[in-house]
């Protein structure tokens, strides 16, 4: 049976590359036989893998795989040319890269074509660690602009490759972001442009969810308190001075930082939620040792309440 795909889309800095690892080593520990697929340039997701996830068995079922995209292009120009030596002139010919840059969606249609040759090699999933794009769809849809294009067996080869990647018995989407104005706006407008094109999300990833603070209704009175009654707070500086080296004023700043950043992650959740998609919340693991563990655990959670 041919491998399932599961594809973690998401820009630079969400932690993209952290939940694809973390997905890959769990389902692998889980018994299934996996590729972890990075696209991402000079990356190599072995090293963090080892650190974040040591003693993980997977029982020698996770396979790694870093690839460049440019690269698998110059490697099809080489088969479809078959011009020996000259090819390489070719490809390190100034015009060349122009080329490259300009044909849409070709870096992207070498890649699925690795992916659907990868299907058949004896995995049960392919996780694929897309590259940092402000926009995703681009990614996605390069089979259908390269089909415009192309004719004959090149175009019966982009027709199949979207088809792949629009079956949902076969392709996971999965959409990595943070709780902040600009990667929410960016995802619903991914998650939107993804349905219109016939893709379906399966999972939204917020990564770095902060962890309560001061949410007790106790907890907030004595926060308040301290924060607008002078004669409190420097009440609550005797009392500590000479106990902590804490400077309650700048203690108090923190709080209040920590606080309104977690009341507009909620807002943005909320924007989140409305998607037609599981929603997993990854939350902040400060502590590197056994990162990626519980990284897989909070997505494989079932949907609940704001944790």
């Amino acid at each position: 049976m041919a491998a399932r795909i599961s594809l973690f889309l998401g820009k630079g800095g969400v932690g993209r590359t952290t939940l694809a690892c973390a997905f890959a080593i769990d389902r692998a520990a889980a018994g299934e036989r996996v590729l972890l697929l990075s696209l991402v340039a000079n990356d190599d997701p072995s090293s963090r893998i080892a650190h974040e996830a040591a003693g993980v068995d997977a029982g020698g079922r996770l396979t790694l795989l870093s690839v460049d995209p440019r690269r698998l292009v110059d490697d099809v120009v080489r088969r479809i040319t078959r011009l020996g030596p000259m090819v390489e002139f070719i490809l390190h010919h100034p015009s060349y890269d122009s080329l490259v840059d300009i044909v849409p969606g070709v870096r992207e249609m070498a890649t699925f074509h690795l992916v659907a040759k990868k299907r058949e090699e004896g995995f049960d999933r392919i996780v694929v660690d897309a590259p940092a794009t402000g926009h995703g769809i681009h990614f996605l849809e390069a089979p259908e602009k390269s089909a415009r294009i192309l004719a004959g067996s090149l175009r019966a080869r982009a027709e199949e490759l979207r088809a792949m990647l629009q079956d949902q018995a076969v392709t996971d989407v999965v959409l990595v972001t943070l709780a902040e104005e600009m990667p929410v706006r960016e995802t619903v407008e991914l998650a939107d442009a993804l349905a219109r094109q016939g893709f379906r999300v399966d999972n939204v990833a917020v990564n770095k969810w902060l962890p309560p603070f001061f949410e007790h209704a106790g907890s907030r009175a004595v926060l308040a308190k301290l924060t607008e009654e002078p004669a409190a707070r420097a009440a609550f500086q005797r009392e500590v001075d000479g106990r902590s080296p804490i400077d309650v004023q700048e203690w108090l700043a923190a709080l209040g930082i920590v606080a309104a950043q977690r009341a507009e992650a909620k807002s943005h959740l909320a924007e989140l939620g409305a998607l037609d998609a599981k929603l997993s919340i990854v939350p902040l693991i400060p502590d590197s040792s056994q990162r990626l563990l519980k990284v897989a655990a909070a997505m494989r959670a079932p949907p609940g309440g704001v944790p």
